[in-house]
């Protein structure tokens, strides 16, 4: 014997409790990426060689290949 009336409140509880959780999900990304933006230090330097724009960390320009250490 199959229970219908179980099995499609258990699936109207599935879905209710996903979304809820898919909401949590997309609210704590988008307090995340809010974050992230706000911060005002610099992510890119420019090369001194060739002045083509490359990351702060970067150890050697990608574009002329310069070693960034020595300068």
């Amino acid at each position: 014997m199959v229970a219908y009336g179980s099995f499609i409140n258990d699936v109207i509880n599935f879905l209710i409790i996903a979304f809820v959780v898919f909401l949590l999900v997309k609210v704590v990304n988008r307090v995340k990426s809010k974050k992230e933006v706000t911060s005002d230090e610099p992510t890119v330097k420019d090369c001194p060689y060739c002045l083509s724009t490359i990351p702060i960390k970067a150890t050697r320009c990608a574009h002329c290949t310069v070693d960034l250490k020595k300068v």
